[in-house]
């Protein structure tokens, strides 16, 4: 059964490495070209669902627990932990083991991932965390808080280390939604120039077209 979903969803336009992988109650929304490498998904809530964007891949290893979104075009590595709960366990009642402690229910926040970020491997990304468009997160890095668009950070607990680009620059990217186009139209962009790329953008027209697949108790459907 697992092998039909895969080959299905594959089908589709999106690629799913082991679908044991992903809880029974867990939902997702994939956009046509994104990829879940060798990943555990356990999202908490069935009505709360994953999107994720176009051409945007997870790699293997990690987990994604309370996050409900990760844009387009993101690179995801290795061993990741996407939506880390803070409070699995109740530090500040008698004892913090659940053998005694088992009426304890941890919180529900959610993380967010924007367009066109990278986290790189080993990285802990806790929930209730809002990550900004083209934001990088370095390796072994601890997110705990929110990071702006086009910060880099790195650590534990994560720091910005810079920006990526200067701040009428980011302006620009942010207004322009690049992520937002066509894949045939963004080929044809200079992204090695940002200057270039920021006075070529508003000739972009075609907005792009994903086709989105569903991911419902392991069983693949159009959506």
């Amino acid at each position: 059964m697992k092998k039909l979903e895969k080959q299905k969803a594959k089908k589709l336009g999106v690629r799913i490495q082991d679908f044991g992988n992903i809880s029974q109650s867990s939902h997702l929304l994939m956009e046509q070209n994104s990829r879940l490498g060798n990943v555990r998904v356990k999202l908490p809530d069935s009505d709360v669902p994953l999107h994720v964007g176009a051409y945007s891949y997870v790699r293997e290893g990690g987990e994604i627990n309370n996050l409900q979104s990760i844009g387009r075009f993101c690179s995801i590595g290795r061993n990741v932990f996407l939506g880390q709960q803070r409070d699995n366990h109740p530090i500040y009642w008698v004892s913090s083991s659940m053998s005694v402690s088992g009426d304890y229910k941890a919180s529900k926040e959610y993380a967010s991932i924007g367009n066109d970020v990278w986290i790189a491997h080993d990285a802990v990304v806790m929930a209730g965390v809002s990550v900004g468009h083209g934001a990088v997160i370095g390796r072994n890095a601890v997110v705990t808080k929110d990071v702006e668009p086009y910060q880099i950070v790195a650590g534990n607990p994560a720091k910005v280390i810079k920006l990526r680009f200067a701040e009428e620059q980011i302006a620009a990217l942010l207004a322009s939604e690049w992520w937002n186009y066509d894949i045939l139209e963004l080929k044809g962009m200079p992204f090695d120039d940002i200057e270039k790329f920021i006075s070529l953008v508003p000739e972009l027209k075609t907005k792009a077209e994903y086709a989105t697949v569903s991911i419902m108790g392991r069983k693949v459907s159009p959506q």
